[in-house]
């Protein structure tokens, strides 16, 4: 094993700010945390002492390979890959130091317990998933099903990991263990969210801005840093100068924008966006949406989450939002 263990991504953590919540129109009032199944699968695995008792195993959960690594229990290129990675001597070594980082999982368990009957809360038809935590040697990070999540929590093990995912600094920011549900939470938004399928810049902005106005509602008490994953300092030269940042994205008619290539610049993975300014962090388009929505609540304050979720048209949104960049408004 290398040091620079490979790390698959299996999802894309695209991640903002949210600024000036109002408690009695944008919170939920949280009830009991919920008591979550939560598998020590990476136990069971890494308990395993030959590649015919790995398939058996994977055969007896055919849901964990289908699911992480798209693959079948019954194809042995992978039974002989997925056993090299549980039965090395560096791995093994890493998955001790990781199982110490994170003890028994309680603190995970709790803040999941609190996320998901906050949904249920919410949505009733909420099928609370099963949480299962895994250990995959950096080859994935998370999974999240209708039914199931699969945490690999060696990759969220922190900075003071022996190992980290493979990904530049600004990214490895979000793999510590405080990230892992506000990630989890936000890739559940997906299905409660109505947006229009147009290509245009301001409606993938605006399903950024839902999908975090719904995670910080599910998590009204987690700070908005382990949200965004971008330092305070980023945060607030967004802040204070929105007003250049919105008069760009006027100027240049971005709004409308629908070439793709275009749109990854303000969207994507980027450390920063020079074409705005040298000290604007990556990701600035999804930050905007999300001020768009929370400038949508505070104008709008009859305006249920639910509803929020389901105004289709982006144009709308921004209309009624009256946002137009300025600091204090």
């Amino acid at each position: 094993m290398t040091k620079s263990l490979k790390l698959i991504f299996t999802l894309s953590l695209l991640i903002t700010l949210i600024w000036g919540c109002e408690e009695n129109t944008k919170t939920i009032n949280s009830t009991d945390p919920l008591d979550i199944n939560l598998v020590r699968f990476d136990q069971q695995l890494m308990s395993l002492e030959s590649k015919e008792d790995l398939q058996d195993f994977l055969e007896k959960n055919p849901w964990y390979s289908k699911s992480l690594y798209r693959a079948f229990p019954e194809d042995t290129s992978f039974i002989s890959h997925l056993f090299e990675i549980i039965s090395h001597p560096g791995s093994r070594a890493f998955y001790q130091e990781t199982d110490s980082i994170f003890g028994n999982y309680e603190s995970l368990r709790q803040e999941f317990g609190k996320a998901f009957a906050n949904i249920k809360q919410t949505y009733p038809d909420f099928k609370v998933p099963s949480v299962y935590i895994t250990f995959t040697g950096l080859e994935n990070d998370l999974f999240v099903g209708d039914s199931i999540v699969i945490i690999s929590s060696e990759a969220f093990a922190g900075p003071s990991a022996s190992y980290r995912p493979d990904q530049p600094e600004y990214i490895q920011l979000r793999y510590q263990p405080e990230y892992i549900v506000p990630t989890v939470v936000r890739l559940m938004a997906g299905p409660y969210i109505e947006n229009n399928p147009g290509g245009e810049l301001l409606n993938d902005m605006i399903f950024f801005g839902k999908s975090f106005e719904f995670t910080k509602a599910m998590l009204p008490e987690t700070p908005e840093s382990q949200i965004i994953a971008i330092p305070d300092s980023s945060l607030e030269g967004n802040w204070y100068n929105q007003d250049i940042i919105w008069a760009h994205f006027i100027d240049k008619q971005l709004l409308y924008e629908q070439n793709r290539r275009v749109k990854e610049k303000y969207i994507g993975e980027r450390p920063k966006v020079p074409e705005i300014g040298p000290s604007c962090p990556g990701r600035v388009g999804q930050w905007l949406g999300w001020r768009i929505i929370d400038k949508f609540r505070t104008e709008n304050p009859k305006v249920s989450l639910e509803e929020l979720l389901k105004i289709k048209d982006p144009q709308e949104i921004l209309r009624k939002s009256k946002y137009r960049g300025l600091v204090e408004e």
